[in-house]
């Protein structure tokens, strides 16, 4: 049988597995974003190819990320279940304590990862298929001189 210090550090890890992981998906999409908006001119000039490459690799982050996610708080709600079998009498705890850890479920977080994952996705999708979802005005370009 597991011991109660053993599941709670179990617990404890793996929350802090999902806190890296979020953190690594923000940082990601703050970069891309800054990509998408300081480098307006050259992701505009990206061809079709490169666009496609670049969007192939951005959805493949979003599918490991988010992978990595739901596969992370179904653990961590295997150790949170395995806790209150052995270990979660009510009367064991605090009420404010039963209630915010012991009884903690994160069952609606898979849902939430894919409507950010999927958001995040369909924003990239549109700044890099259409440059006016971005931009605030049309840049015009002066016309070359053709001889």
């Amino acid at each position: 049988m597991l011991q109660e210090a053993t599941l709670v550090e179990g617990i404890m890890a793996t929350r802090a597995q999902v806190d890296f992981l979020w953190q690594f998906f923000v940082t990601a999409h703050i970069a891309i974003f800054a990509l998408l908006f300081i480098y307006d001119e050259a992701v505009e000039n990206l061809n079709f190819i490169a666009r496609a490459l670049a969007l192939g690799g951005i959805g493949l982050f979003e599918w490991i990320n988010g992978k990595a996610l739901v596969n992370t708080y179904h653990l961590l709600d295997a150790f949170l279940d395995q806790y209150r079998a052995l270990y979660g009498q009510q009367d064991r705890f605090e009420p404010s304590f039963f209630q915010h850890f012991v009884q903690m479920s994160f069952e609606d977080r898979p849902a939430t990862v894919l409507v950010t994952h999927t958001t995040a996705f369909v924003v990239v999708l549109l700044a890099l298929i259409s440059r006016e979802f971005i931009q605030s005005r049309r840049r015009h370009r002066p016309p070359t001189n053709s001889i």
